[in-house]
């Protein structure tokens, strides 16, 4: 019975996705500029800028070239660590470079550097270990073929589309990732095809899905601008065949998962709002040792207020801003993997919410936010919570993270 339902639910994903493509391409031939080009180039939140001068470099041969920096730092303290981590923890969250091509029909994005990626509910782990285990010092690299006037190709070590949150901190309205953001992949190999006119954009994608090295994932997406600041996006993407790699990148579930988004997204000078829906789904692969379907479905709202408001996108000098995230996640299901028994989340059917807030200031290059963070499970599995005996049903976070942007 729960599996038909959620069954039901992908399938109205799917419509939707259709007649999304359908609206944009009858209105695409009068329609002016869509949301900015996702393809190449920095993806970042309303609440904190790259500075409008960054490093440049140019050449009649090599074409123009930009590079942008990042260094921040972050401390925190916990309730219910599991085992393993600590109460408390400071060290770096970012130190990266950013370098671009954005001229010519050959655009280049390059990112380099270390990172942490802290999610809520999930054990932190620090920036030279998570680098070295996840997407390595490059963990975004890719090219972009101009293909006429509204088709592009990216080819390369690619953001992954599945989701709404990016992967890196400084990337997002929140310091920390989200309870929907753990059930997705974060940077994929492959190749993206790319098309954007007027009010309509789309994209198709083959790629190794959670960095697998197995190209096996196909995924697409389209989204229709509904006004002049806001869009509705819908998107799949997901496994096409059986993958028995179990990594830190590569969890063995997520990899051999299907991801069904459902997005709005309004940005003002003052408010912004990203409402969305996500599923997931999991089916039942005995040949790698998942002997039962399950999934997620899941809810989600991050919400902005700018205190000093943006002017067409664009945020002053100093720029105060109180983003929050309210999230609501249930699994359903159970893959039966002896290796992996608390399956999804905190357990078979277990389900969680939580709630975030992120006041941010940034003066300039400089910026520091703080944040609070609080998650609810429920119907857990005995050791598969927080704690050091995984029998705690809470996590609370107090977090600061300080640092520049160049």
């Amino acid at each position: 019975m729960h599996i038909s339902s959620n069954k039901l639910l992908f399938s109205v994903f799917g419509a939707a996705c259709g007649i999304l493509g359908f609206i944009g391409l009858v209105n695409s031939a009068n329609a002016e500029d869509l949301l900015p080009d996702p393809v190449i180039g920095f993806v970042m939140g309303d609440t904190l800028q790259f500075t409008p001068n960054p490093l440049h470099a140019s050449s009649d041969s090599l074409g123009d070239w930009s590079i942008q920096a990042i260094g921040s730092g972050l401390a925190f303290q916990q309730t219910n660590p599991v085992t393993g981590n600590f109460g408390s923890y400071s060290g770096i969250s970012n130190l990266q470079v950013d370098i671009q091509k954005t001229n010519g029909p050959i655009t280049v994005y390059l990112q380099a550097g270390t990172y942490a990626i802290p999610s809520i509910g999930m054990p932190y782990t620090r920036a030279s270990t998570n680098t070295e285990s996840t997407f390595g010092y490059v963990p975004e690299a890719y090219i972009a073929l101009a293909v006429g006037k509204d088709w592009s190709v990216s080819l390369g070590k690619l953001p992954s589309m599945g989701g709404v949150e990016s992967t890196f901190t400084y990337e997002n309205t929140n310091i920390q990732r989200g309870l929907l953001w753990t059930q997705t992949n974060s940077v994929s190999r492959g190749a993206q095809i790319n098309y954007q006119d007027g009010i309509f954009s789309a994209a198709f994608s083959v790629n190794d899905g959670a960095y697998s090295g197995v190209y096996n994932w196909v995924g697409g997406l389209v989204s229709v601008k509904t006004g002049e600041s806001s869009a509705v996006t819908a998107g799949w993407t997901g496994s096409l065949s059986p993958n028995a790699m179990n990594t830190t990148a590569t969890p063995l579930l997520q990899n051999n998962s299907q991801i069904s988004n459902l997005i709005y997204q309004y940005t003002g000078d003052r408010w912004s709002f990203t409402p969305y829906a996500q599923y997931t789904y999991i089916p039942s692969s005995p040949s790698i040792s998942i002997y039962g379907d399950s999934g997620t479905v899941g809810y989600a709202l991050l919400s902005t207020y700018h205190i000093d408001p943006l002017t067409n996108g664009v945020a002053p000098y100093r720029h105060i801003s109180i983003p929050t995230r309210f999230e609501y996640q249930s699994s359903f299901g159970n893959s039966r993997n002896s290796n992996l028994p608390a399956g999804l989340m905190y357990g078979p059917g277990s389900s969680a919410w939580s709630a975030t807030i992120t006041p941010t200031i940034q003066l300039g290059k400089l910026f520091a936010r703080i944040e609070f963070a609080y998650v609810k499970a429920f119907n857990t599995t005995s050791g598969s919570s927080f704690g050091a005996y995984g029998t705690n049903n809470t996590q609370v976070r107090g977090m600061l993270e300080a640092g520049f942007l160049y």
